[in-house]
Formats: C-alpha cells, structure tokens, sequence
C-alpha cells in the first residue's frame, strides 16, 4: 500500500492557502529554527532553581557514576544493595550529567529538558514524512508548547527521555514502511528495546500501532513478512532483556530489589501487574475512565486533547474510511492504547500522558490542517472545535483564581467556541468568495489553541508552587481547595488510605532543605561509630538523605506496596550492636503502619528542635534510647 498524504488537505486548499499565506510560514526552515528556540525557551528558562523534589532516581543517577557495581546494579544506596525498581538507561544518562556538572538541580535535569527539545525536532521530521509540511509544522509547535510535555520536561524525569527514545523508533518504522526496507524495522525494534530499558512498559506504548502500520503497509510475501517479524522480535527482546537476564543470573551481587522479590518480578510485578491491582496512588479526583481529562487535569492535558486532536482523530477516521491515508493509523493506535491502557490503570500518575504527547501534538496538527481543509464551507469538524473550545472555557473559569488572564482565556475560548459554531453554519458559497477571511478564521482557531497551551505553560514556569506538586516538579495549576484540604501538613481525618499513602510518599519534600541539612550535619556530629547514618522511613526518604551524603541508610518502610522493609526484630538487632542510633519519621506512619510508629516512639526521644527541624513539623528526627 502506497503511503498517501492526508487526504483533507486537498491541493486545492493548500493552493488557495498558498496565495493567502507566505510559503515561509508553512514550510521553511525558519519557522521550525523558531519552533526550537520556543522550545528551548519553554524548557530552559530558569531550569536550575526550584527545589530538587522526589530523590529516589537522582540518588539512584548519582550512585552509577561511584563504581562499575552501581553501575550495572543501579540503587539509591552507595553500598548498591537494593536494587532500583526500573531499568538503568536513564540513570546512566543522568548520572553522566552529573558526574559533568555536579549534584546540581541542572544537572538532574538536563536530560529531561534536551530530550523533550530534541522531541519536538523529530516530531516534525516524522509528521512531515507522513502528512506533509504544514501538519509537520504545527504538530511541532503544539508539542513545543503543550503544558504537559514542558511541565515534565523541566523535572526529574524520565518520562522526556522514554519520548525521544520512542519518537526515533517511530522514524525508523516510518522509513521501513515508506522505502520497504526491512532493515528499518531491525533498528525500530532495538530502539524499541531500548525504550523499554528507560521506563518499561511505558515505553512500548506505540508497539501496537507499529505493528497495525507494518501490517496494513505489507509491500511483501507473508513467509518473508512473518521471517522480517521474527527477526525483528529477537531483535528487540535482546536489546530489552539483555540487562535483566544477566541481573537474575548474578542476583547475588545485591541483597533485594526495591518494591519486588526479584527483578522479573520488579518487571512484570510491579511495573505491571500492580499498575492494574492493588497498587493505588496518583491523581484520585475521579474514579471514572476519563480521569485524565477531568478536574485538575482538565487544564495541563485536557485542553491540548480538545479541541485539535480530536479534529485530528475524526479527520484521520474520515480518511481511512474514504481510503485517502493510512500512515495516520499510527498516531489513532497510539492514543486508543494510551487512553485504554492509562484510563484504566489502578495507579494513575499523570506523567504517563508524556509518552502519548508526540500522538496528542501529531494528531493536533492534522487537526487545524482539516480545519485548513473546511475553510471554504461548514462540516462537522467545526462543530467538534467549537464542542473543544466550550471544555476549554469551563477548564479555565475553574482557576480562575490562580490569574487574572485566566479568567480571560475563559472569555476567549467562549468566544472562539461562538465563532466556531458561526462558521460551521457558513453558506458553502460565502465561504468560497470570502477566502482570506477564511483563512483568518482558521488561524485565529489555530493561534487560540496554541495561546491557551502556552497561557498554562508561562504560568507554572514563571508562577512555580511552593507546595508538594511544586516541590516534585509538576507545577500544574492549583485548583480551588476545599475547606477540608488547604492544610497541606501530612493527611486529613477524611482522607482515604490512597491520599494518606501519597502523603506519606511525598513526606521529604515538605521538609525544607536547609532545615533538613542542618538536622543530617547534627546527625553527623552524634552517630558515633554507627554502620548507617541513620533509619529512614521511607524509601523517598532514604535516596534524600542518600543523595546528600552518600552514607549508608536503613530503610524501614514502602510507602509504594505498604510492607515493611526491615521487622522490628531486624530493627531491635541493629539497635543492640549499635549500627543504628537515629531514625528520621513522618508523622503520617501512624496511619499507615501504626505498629511500626508506636514502636519507633516508644524507644526514642525527639531531637527535632535540637537539630534544627521546625517543632512540630511533619518530619521528626528521633534519637534512639540507650539500652
């Protein structure tokens, strides 16, 4: 099957555009040098301030750089005896970074920041191999300014990373499908590998529409097409595999794997299996499929799904069925797995929507290319933009509150949503004699969305919260608190044991860091010959303290699979050769292993004013009572 272009934008309107619109802005290397640099601004700006969030992947980072050891067997320990609960491709990246530039905030993340620029470059290669110049163009400045691709871009991350390593294995089968040459797929499958290497399963998101595209697109005999399939999946599951197959063979060369048994189980466990179980944290504000575009999220990731990749997907549906493009069933695949595979996930962290991105920005510019394709009369298409821009109103009147100009974006996607519906109700004949203002209707719906996705993007870059999101790196916009959620010290009495698990997950990071330097430099100065600096509660808290030290640390507790780490009977050894004589807690243990808190209690004293914490505060540092 011959790969067509798609098929609403006809010549006809490309050349009715042309006479309107200078060929520059369509197609020229400049317009896509100024996509960069919007880019590069977006993800660059101010990238090293801010506080350096949840630590467990830069301890883990840091570590790899110490010897060959942690380099092979990743962990947040510099003795490397627990074993990291993802693979280690984007560690080694990180860890590079800082063994360059140091411990530093810019140095944690760059990796993430480059990647999500490079993303942008190689979106636009493939959308333009695909659908054309201007749809190229477009789908890369939405990708440039989408809230979420830049909010995860400017964080500790590796969400940026598995994108580009993904996006390069979609070039490859693009090209496979495109000159029939098998040999693409070969790479395509170990790129593909390697995106599993940087986040698992995450990483194999566009697998499925890659194999729907080399099916539909068959240029050979099927024997030769399923040998091309056999080799490709060898291929891939060495370039995947290589790395855990030689971690089990060798499993005595570390004591345990953080949150598994072992590293099959780390794999198909707890990446997998307990993402659809009983595995549950992340974003709760609702319970149904469409989580993802509702409440708070409705701002960061539903406004770039609606209105233009909706129009996007429709458009690409109407194409397949008029048989006037297939290549778009890559992008269509990609997002139906998405949506399937993260709306039903029992753990629903919104970083996983930065691997479905590339498809949300491609389906994006196909999107306003068919609105390009409608500007000589009415069509559905404009009655989904104006369906997209009404959302898009009532997203942004919900924060109102978080800035003024919010309240205006409100006001204008009423407006755009209005003009929409007008035009969709346009004479046929009017559009036809009135073809600049056509043209001018298309690119006010076009600059609206693009403004909006940039309006969120500014405001977390230039706004950053200071509260738990913030302090992670996810700067979405706050959205109104009720009465019973403004305290943002450790949990609620009406939160359920979900929020109360994420409270106690994100306990550090509420500590201020010179309030926790000070109480590790008292620690220090008081642990005397002890074999670990001290008990951490968490696992967060841990690669923290790690992070900053490089000392050994006793973890007690998953605060991601609530279990213990070590038993009290372990505990109370350690305690007796003297190898343990402080503990540093978040108050919020008690309601998650009440045990283990009154235990900890109850054979120690508080330390916390004298080692310079806040009384009070959420984190106490506790002294172990002499026995």
């Amino acid at each position: 099957m011959k790969a067509l272009g798609l098929g609403i934008c006809r010549h006809e309107a490309l050349t009715n555009i042309s006479r309107l619109v200078p060929l520059s802005l369509c197609g020229s290397r400049g317009a896509l040098v100024v996509i960069v640099l919007v880019a590069s601004t977006l993800r660059l700006y101010n990238l090293g301030q801010g506080h350096p969030g949840l630590a467990i992947y830069s301890a883990i980072s840091k570590n790899t750089t110490s010897s060959f050891h942690n380099w092979l067997y990743p962990s947040i320990y510099v003795d490397g005896s627990i074993l990291a609960d993802k693979p280690p491709v984007f560690f080694w990246l990180q860890g590079a970074f800082i063994a360059l530039l140091g411990p530093t905030n810019l140095a944690l993340r760059l990796p993430a920041a480059l990647s999500g620029i490079a993303s942008v470059v190689l979106l636009y290669v493939i959308v333009k191999r695909c659908h054309g110049t201007t749809s190229a163009l477009i789908a890369a400045l939405l990708l440039a300014v989408m809230p979420l691709d830049v909010n995860f871009s400017r964080g500790v991350f590796l969400e940026p990373v598995t994108s580009l390593t993904i996006l390069i294995s979609t070039y490859f089968v693009v090209r496979a499908v495109q000159e029939k040459d098998e040999r693409y797929y070969y790479i395509a499958a170990a790129l593909l590998g390697v995106a599993f290497m940087v986040k698992l399963w995450q990483g194999l998101l566009p697998a499925p529409a890659f194999a729907v595209l080399a099916l539909t697109h068959r240029w050979t005999t099927w024997p030769r097409m399923a040998r091309i399939t056999g080799i490709s999946a060898v291929v891939f599951l060495a370039s995947a595999f290589w790395w855990p197959t030689l971690i089990s063979l060798t499993s005595g060369a570390y004591d345990s794997v953080m949150h598994a048994d072992n590293v099959w189980d780390m794999i198909f466990g707890w990446n997998l299996r307990e993402r659809f179980g009983g595995l549950e944290y992340g974003s709760r504000h609702r319970e149904d499929f469409l989580w993802f575009v509702t409440g708070p999220l409705s701002l960061i990731l539903g406004i770039s799904l609606f209105p233009a990749a909706l129009i996007g997907a429709v458009a690409l549906v109407l194409a397949l069925w008029r048989r006037t493009s297939g290549l778009g069933l890559l992008w269509l695949v990609w997002m139906a797995v998405a949506m399937v595979g993260f709306g039903g996930a029992s753990v629903r962290l919104t970083s996983y929507w930065t691997s479905a991105m590339p498809a949300v920005a491609a389906l994006s510019g196909i999107g306003i290319a068919a609105l390009i394709g409608r500007f000589k009369g009415p069509g559905m298409i404009w009655w989904i933009a104006a369906a997209g821009f009404l959302y898009c109103a009532d997203t942004f009147w919900i924060v109102r509150d978080a800035g003024d100009y919010f309240k205006y974006c409100a006001y204008a996607s009423l407006l755009l949503a209005a003009g929409s519906a007008i035009w969709a109700i346009t004479p046929n004949s009017w559009g036809k004699s009135k073809g600049a203002l056509a043209i001018s209707v298309v690119g006010v719906a076009a600059a609206g969305i693009i403004f909006l996705n940039t309006t969120v993007g500014l405001h977390n870059i230039l706004k950053p919260r200071d509260d738990t999101l913030g302090r992670i790196g996810f700067d979405q916009v706050a959205a109104p608190l009720s009465a019973g959620s403004r305290n943002n010290r450790g949990p609620q009495p009406q939160q359920s044991q979900a929020q109360r698990q994420g409270s106690l997950i994100t306990s550090i990071v509420r500590t201020e860091i010179d309030d926790l330097d000070a109480a590790l430099n008292f620690v220090r100065q008081n642990r005397g010959d002890s074999r670990y600096l001290l008990a951490a509660d968490t696992y967060n808290t841990s690669a923290r303290v790690s992070f900053v030290t490089g000392e050994p640390i006793l973890t007690l507790y998953s605060e991601y699979n609530k279990t213990r780490v070590n038993e009290i009977s372990a505990l109370n050894e350690l305690i007796q050769s003297g190898d343990v004589r402080f503990i540093l807690a978040s108050s919020v243990m008690r309601y998650l292993d009440f045990e283990l808190y009154s235990w900890i209690h109850a054979n120690t004293r508080e330390v916390s004013i004298q080692a310079g914490l806040p009384a009070r505060d959420e984190m106490e540092l506790l002294e172990i009572i002499s026995r």
